[in-house]
């Protein structure tokens, strides 16, 4: 009997070259798989962190008709202009500074926008400047909130990076080899 020593003690040691298994998990669709993580981490990579998209619930009054409490948002940023709903963090050195609110832009000259919501009386006291703004509303989710409060916690975080770790890895070969005993090395 001869013994190879890949197949001491009935342990497969895998001897072949690192690239191999590059190319094992980097096939065509592998590929199109990695580059969809990829366009939809940077699409979906929120606009406080320096991203484009920004989600929001409503918690408030302020934006009654257009918005009902427990309303989720989804923003997009881009250019402003007089009359979008946009979200904004509050400015530094302000009250309630780092909050974010989502209100109607009523006027502004391109720099700092004055802002009111759809049910207040009056403008806001802040003037966001197009630094502070987090994206123009795009997207109602009637009652989302508690939605979007599940897929931002932490847990519902790491599920989804376990479950496209483990969809990324995912052995790349014809289910039915399997099925018949034959494993391919």
């Amino acid at each position: 009997m001869t013994v190879y020593p890949e197949k001491i003690s009935g342990r497969h040691i895998d001897t072949s070259h690192p690239l191999d298994w590059l190319t094992r998990h980097l096939h065509p669709m592998g590929f199109l798989q990695w580059m969809f993580v990829v366009v939809l981490a940077l699409a979906l990579w929120p606009s406080s962190l320096g991203g484009r998209l920004g989600l929001v619930m409503v918690a408030g009054n302020s934006m009654e008709p257009t918005y009902q409490l427990g309303d989720a948002v989804i923003a997009w940023r881009g250019p402003v202009e007089v009359g979008d709903i946009i979200l904004y963090e509050i400015p530094e050195g302000s009250q309630g500074a780092g909050k974010t609110v989502i209100h109607r832009v009523v006027g502004g000259d391109g720099n700092r926008w004055v802002t009111q919501g759809d049910n207040s009386a009056y403008p806001d006291s802040w003037y966001p400047s197009n630094l502070d703004v987090l994206g123009v509303a795009r997207v109602k989710i009637p009652l989302g909130g508690e939605v979007l409060g599940m897929v931002r916690s932490w847990w519902f975080i790491a599920v989804m990076g376990g479950v496209a770790v483990g969809l990324l890895f995912w052995p790349a070969g014809d289910s039915s080899e399997l099925r018949r005993g034959r494993h391919r090395v």
